[in-house]
């Protein structure tokens, strides 16, 4: 049995008390992506830090690294080039991110996850709800964790890589080498020289930093998110199939044990009793369906250009490692590792729903249904026919995502991989 060990935790009297729920609002908070009214918080906005303000320094980023690959496309190598494709993609993800928070759909689904579905509303219900809550709690409070400690690091290896290179070039000597110029994490086409020029290099530098900080925050931020609703909806399937699986028959339902007539089937009043445990049991499938196709309404435009962002992305990627020489495994190793651990961490998550609800089919057959009178028998019957359909995460209301998707996106950029390395 899991226990919650922080103090302020065991305390709380809300989802909102929770440690994890204030780092998870926090790292939103940063891009102004947490829906503090509908949720009656009283916040001040961080300053330059709004939706609108940053939607138009990244479209900015964004048209002028567009307009350095086209001033450079024909200038440098495919290779040389490689970065500046895969931070012009990561800018038009983070545009798209940034925008998520102005629709409703997006905010009403923050709301009903806090205010109704979070699993801390439904752990006094039974024994079992509190054993699975106190177990998403221990997955939430480490993964969340983990996420702030990633989007650190993440951040400090895409800066300091292309810094580390800049030294062991010698870029730092007091007579630069002629025929090199300053890396940088990302590139833009600018009026002033900061590719040979120490100054424009160090502001550069500064603001490089500045933006892949709030780039990574839009994707670990919104990641998080979502992982973190999967988990409790998770949560609610793993309550809601031990409710089926330990419906009481009508020996259990009479406490009584060893005589045959006990399993025949429901008296009058038992069948009454019967009959509000199903609807109680089909409520709770009809709100977590209801919920996750809120979800999909909201992450489904986010989940369709970030899937799309990997298959680009890996494909380039990995033909920046194909070099194989020290220098593009030093640039690009990392980062490529980094991208697609985030593609198969939500993934996996993800794929969670789909696995757990595809249990439910065999979990309402298990009911002791041959015992209940004919109106009972059509309601398991009529919740029989609502649980033959996965309950998945659905992008647009069209396709579903997981891990089929996810091997989809690398079986086709390893392939891509190794077809560049049989003509090099």
């Amino acid at each position: 049995m899991f226990k919650i060990e922080n103090q302020d935790d065991i305390n709380a009297r809300q989802p909102m008390d929770l440690r994890y729920m204030k780092m998870l609002r926090n790292l939103l908070h940063l891009i102004s992506s947490w829906p503090y009214m509908l949720l009656g918080e009283d916040v001040k906005p961080l300053p330059l830090r709004g939706t609108f303000y940053l939607f138009v320094e990244w479209a900015i980023v964004l048209v002028t690294g567009l307009i350095y690959v086209k001033t450079h496309i024909n200038k440098l190598s495919f290779f040389e080039m490689g970065n500046t494709y895969v931070t012009v993609s990561l800018n038009v993800v983070g545009l798209q991110r940034i925008t998520i928070f102005w629709f409703k759909s997006y905010r009403q689904a923050i709301k009903e996850f806090v205010l109704e579905v979070h699993l801390f509303h439904h752990r006094h219900k039974t024994e079992y709800s509190e054993h699975i809550y106190q177990y998403i709690y221990k997955i939430c409070a480490v993964f969340v964790v983990a996420i702030h400690a990633e989007t650190f690091f993440g951040v400090l290896l895409f800066n300091v890589m292309p810094f580390v290179n800049n030294v062991r070039h010698g870029m730092f000597n007091e007579e630069m080498p002629p025929d090199r110029q300053f890396e940088h994490s990302i590139n833009y086409s600018l009026p002033f020289n900061y590719h040979t020029d120490l100054v424009g290099y160090i502001v550069i530098a500064i603001v490089n930093l500045i933006l892949s900080y709030d780039c990574l925050l839009a994707f670990c931020g919104f990641d998080l998110a979502l992982s973190v609703i999967v988990f409790h909806v998770w949560g609610h399937l793993k309550i809601l199939d031990h409710d089926l699986r330990t419906f009481p028959t009508p020996a259990e339902m009479r406490a009584t044990r060893g005589r045959p007539e006990d399993e025949m089937s429901y008296t009058k009043e038992e069948n009454q009793r019967v009959r509000a445990m199903l609807k109680d049991i089909i409520d709770h499938h009809r709100h977590i369906m209801h919920f996750m196709t809120q979800a999909s309404d909201a992450f489904g435009p986010m989940l369709c250009v970030y899937y799309m962002f990997h298959q680009v992305s890996g494909c380039i990627l990995l033909l920046e490692c194909s070099k194989m020489d020290p220098e593009s495994i030093g640039r690009y190793a990392a980062l490529t590792v980094t991208l697609n651990q985030l593609l198969v961490q939500l993934s996996v998550i993800v794929e969670l729903l789909g696995t757990q609800s595809e249990t439910l089919k065999d979990a309402v057959y298990s009911m002791p249904w041959e015992c209940m009178d004919t109106s009972n028998r059509r309601t398991v019957l009529f919740l029989l026919y609502n649980v033959q359909e996965p309950i998945r995460l659905k992008p647009m209301g069209v396709v579903t995502v997981g891990v089929t998707t996810m091997a989809s996106i690398l079986k086709t950029s390893f392939s891509y991989f190794m077809f560049l390395r049989t003509f090099s």
